[in-house]
């Protein structure tokens, strides 16, 4: 018996709402927050790159400028008398390039330094001192420049050793100039290294050719190594790139990370994944909460909607066939499919739907001539006028037809009704509207037509009709009044007062004939 009848339409639009609405927001919830998800990852890797690479850089061309300024003092220094005074003025006017500075002579005794003493775990090193460390053997003997990979000095500093040979005008190997940068302390390195752009949670990590750690932000992990971790093994064999990993202690970062050309060191920037847990779980606590109160009030009107919606129907189906006794409408109907397995919705399709269209029919044309009724005219004229489009109306009324009706009758003046509706849609051309005043009287619409057009059209038709036999064996004649719309008129009883005027000026000036109301205003001429 349900499956015969079908489910209500109240139910069925209750069940649709709150399921579509329901599974529309739990996808859009998953959707969003899944793309700001992907957004955030592929922003911090990016960022993170970017940043590696500007670092990497930033180090590269600090590196070549330091070794031109000693490239510079060491040809200084083999040319002419150079004094501690010299020295100690080079280091400062290098911008914070080196910790210290200092020249030794071929068998590696310092000669020159700057600061005039540094301290090591031997003592002093000063003017006088011999080094005899394997990589001042390596300067001393390659005779080339270079720059070392990070060691523990004998200041007890990790250090960078940019060196560079001497050599007098003739090219005799006069020994070298050194350049020793803390990585711990202040230098331009460690600005480039320390102020970073990212935010607080972010860090950079910088390992040299062996994959030790040589900067970190926790001073602790200095000289760690973390060679065995697949990132590290990527850039310390020349690569760049950015991924999402886990750390060597477990914790999961966006990392991004660059190649020092100049050393072979790996540049590594990093955020941790756990920064865009907080704004996510915000994000999507935000949308329910706001999206809540809207939900509901979606399902409320729903409900509301559901049952307005059900209970007209549910009666025009139990009424079916009464319903084109109603002459009601109902804009709906025609939106509803013949194949619903709604029960209310097949009765109202198999009752109404009938009645509906002829009902619609008969409120828009005369049912004697065929013609477009009164009702239908006076929404026309409300439309050109309310769009103000250009338009001419004929007023038409057929000259004695009362003598028709009564030497003929009623049924021959129904026919002569009909033949001039006839003429009227033969006379018609492309947008012209032809309608059925009221009794013997009738209108034309003559869209975007002027009023030469519109006098054209009236004395084609009022001489159609004077030539032609009507039903009652003989010609029959109409009077005719014309108007134009004007941008001033707002109401259509203005431009339909205008047009009565003249088709009275006609039938009280002899009848068959046209009067156009602008030229009554000017000087009642007549058309004939």
């Amino acid at each position: 018996m349900f499956i015969k009848k079908g489910i209500k339409l109240k139910f069925a639009i209750s069940l649709l709402v709150i399921f579509t609405v329901g599974s529309t927001t739990i996808i859009n919830l998953y959707l969003s927050t899944h793309a700001l998800r992907v957004n955030l990852t592929e922003n911090h890797l990016e960022n993170n790159f970017r940043y590696a690479t500007k670092i990497s850089i930033s180090t590269n061309d600090l590196l070549n400028n330091m070794q031109q300024n000693l490239s510079t003092l060491a040809t200084i220094i083999g040319n002419k008398e150079f004094t501690q005074s010299d020295l100690d003025d080079w280091k400062s006017g290098s911008s914070g390039y080196y910790n210290s500075l200092f020249t030794t002579d071929e068998n590696g005794v310092v000669q020159l330094i700057s600061p005039q003493a540094l301290p090591s775990n031997q003592g002093s090193v000063k003017p006088g001192t011999k080094i005899t460390t394997n990589l001042m053997k390596q300067a001393l003997n390659n005779k080339e420049p270079f720059i070392s990979d990070p060691y523990l000095a004998q200041t007890g500093n990790l250090v960078v050793l940019i060196s560079h040979p001497i050599f007098d005008q003739h090219g005799n190997y006069k020994g070298v100039v050194d350049g020793t940068i803390y990585l711990e302390s202040n230098n331009s390195l460690r600005e480039i290294l320390n102020s970073h752009e990212l935010k607080s949670q972010s860090s950079v990590i910088v390992v040299d050719r062996l994959g030790s750690i040589i900067y970190h932000p926790d001073p602790s992990r200095i000289n760690e190594s973390i060679a065995d971790h697949p990132l590290v093994q990527n850039v310390m064999g020349g690569k760049n790139g950015a991924a999402q990993i886990i750390n060597s202690r477990g914790i999961e970062y966006f990392s991004g990370y660059a190649y020092v050309e100049e050393t072979g060191w790996g540049i590594i920037a990093q955020t941790p994944t756990a920064v865009m847990e907080e704004p996510l779980h915000n994000l999507t606590k935000d949308m329910i909460i706001r999206s809540l109160p809207l939900l509901l009030i979606i399902l409320l009107l729903s409900g509301l909607f559901a049952n307005h919606l059900s209970q007209p129907i549910t009666r025009l189906a139990r009424f079916s066939e009464k319903a084109i006794q109603n002459n009601q409408q109902n804009t709906s109907i025609e939106k509803l499919d013949i194949k619903s397995s709604i029960y209310e919705v097949r009765q109202l399709y198999q009752h109404i739907l009938e009645h509906f269209q002829l009902l619609n029919k008969q409120i828009s044309y005369d049912g004697l001539t065929g013609l477009a009724n009164r009702r239908a005219f006076d929404t026309q004229m409300n439309y050109l006028i309310k769009q103000k489009m250009s338009f001419s109306l004929l007023m038409l009324d057929i000259d004695h037809f009362k003598k028709v009706n009564d030497v003929y009758g009623h049924l021959v003046g129904d026919d002569v009704l009909r033949f001039l509706a006839l003429l009227m849609k033969e006379a018609s051309r492309g947008e012209d509207l032809c309608y059925r005043y009221g009794g013997e009287e009738f209108a034309f619409l003559l869209k975007g037509k002027n009023l030469d057009d519109a006098i054209a059209m009236a004395e084609r038709l009022r001489n159609k009709v004077a030539e032609t036999p009507s039903p009652t064996g003989k010609p029959i004649h109409i009077s005719i009044g014309i108007s134009c719309y004007q941008n001033e008129d707002q109401l259509p009883e203005v431009i339909i007062k205008r047009a009565d005027s003249a088709l009275y000026h006609s039938k009280n000036t002899g009848r068959n004939k046209t009067t156009v109301f602008e030229y009554m205003k000017e000087d009642l001429k007549e058309l004939s």
